[in-house]
């Protein structure tokens, strides 16, 4: 299902038309009332608050935290992900074993990471271990020519989604995140990065 129709948003034809267009207009309005836009210098600041269904935080760093602290930030307020799915360009050691703890805590149920394949010549050393981890977990890997970063994190009720310019590593003092819940976005970048990767 399209999030929009181009035709339907320029259909001009009939004086009906224009009623609907304004009022497509005015719910498009309320629905950026439910945006939020702040300078954070970690989640903390953001007081336990996560999205409510259909609604999305706009978050601007001011001090260096990477894409994994969205997934610690989750399990402290929700207690289990059930499935967690992620693309990244990098992982580093240290992420990738507090990863796997979470997940022997029982906290995370299902991992699937797409990962840049170069990881393989990058750091052979974190490729391997990532091997290791996943071959006696619910730990599944793809590898793919991919530099996006996205982290889907689906919980009983909520399906998150976190966009941003931050890796599973070490990070700058001024990162982007975008962070929504709704199950259409999780759906489409969930379908976009299993479909992006040779899961070998």
């Amino acid at each position: 299902m399209p999030l929009f129709d181009l035709p339907s948003i320029t259909d001009v034809s009939s004086p009906s038309a224009d009623v609907e267009r304004k009022t497509r207009s005015t719910s498009a309005i309320e629905a950026f009332e439910n945006m939020h836009i702040e300078k954070v210098h970690s989640l903390k600041e953001l007081l336990g608050r996560v999205p409510a269904k259909g609604e999305i935080y706009f978050l601007w760093t001011l001090n260096s935290f990477n894409a994994f602290t969205f997934i610690t930030y989750i399990i402290k307020y929700f207690g289990n992900i059930r499935q967690l799915t992620f693309s990244t360009y990098a992982i580093n050691e240290r992420i990738l074993t507090s990863l796997v703890r979470w997940y022997d805590k029982g906290s995370i149920d299902s991992i699937y990471i797409c990962i840049s394949d170069s990881i393989r010549s990058r750091v052979p050393k974190v490729n391997d271990q990532l091997q290791a981890f996943a071959s006696t977990r619910n730990i599944n890997i793809g590898y793919a020519w991919n530099h996006s970063k996205v982290t889907l994190i689906k919980t009983d009720e909520h399906h998150f989604v976190i966009c941003g310019s931050g890796n599973f590593s070490e990070n700058a003092l001024n990162e982007q995140y975008i962070f929504l819940n709704d199950e259409r976005i999780y759906n489409f970048y969930e379908e976009c990065i299993l479909n992006r990767s040779d899961r070998g």
